[in-house]
C-alpha cells in the first residue's frame, strides 16, 4: 500500500513541477499573442489613417463594405447622448474606426473585435499620381 501511494504521490509531484511552468508559458504566450495581434491591428489603422490624411488613398479604400449598409452607432446601439459625443457620428466621410484613433489617439478596446474594424480591406499601395 506504502509503496502504491509513494508512487501516485511521485507521479502527482512530478506533474505538477512539468505541468504548472508549461500552463504558465502557455497562457504567457497566449496573452502575448493576442497583445501582438492587437498592436498590428494598431499599426495597420494608423497606416491606413495616414494615408488618408495625406491624399494617398480614399477613405472608402479602407472602409468595410459592412459600414456602407449600416452606420456604426446603429450596428453598435449606440444611444443619442452617446453620439452627440462620438467623433465617428461628425465625421462621416471617414470610417468610425479611423475617427476615433484621429480624436483618441488610440483605438477604444471595442474596435478590435467590430466588424466594421475587422472586415475593413487592406491598405494598398498607393497609386502614382498625374
Amino acid at each position: 500500500m506504502n509503496v502504491v501511494l509513494e508512487t501516485l504521490a511521485l507521479i502527482v509531484l512530478f506533474v505538477l513541477r512539468l505541468g504548472i511552468p508549461i500552463a504558465v508559458t502557455i497562457l504567457i504566450a497566449w496573452g502575448l499573442r493576442r497583445l501582438d495581434n492587437r498592436w498590428q491591428a494598431e499599426a495597420a489603422a494608423q497606416q491606413s489613417s495616414r494615408a488618408v490624411a495625406a491624399g494617398d488613398v480614399d477613405a472608402v479604400a479602407v472602409t468595410s463594405p459592412l459600414a456602407a449598409q449600416q452606420p456604426c452607432w446603429k450596428l453598435n446601439n449606440c444611444a443619442e447622448a452617446q453620439r452627440g459625443n462620438c467623433p465617428a457620428c461628425a465625421a462621416l466621410d471617414i470610417p468610425c474606426w479611423m475617427a476615433r484613433l484621429r480624436a483618441d489617439g488610440k483605438l477604444p478596446a471595442r474596435c478590435y473585435g467590430c466588424a466594421l474594424f475587422r472586415t475593413r480591406p487592406p491598405l494598398q499601395p498607393a497609386a502614382v499620381r498625374a
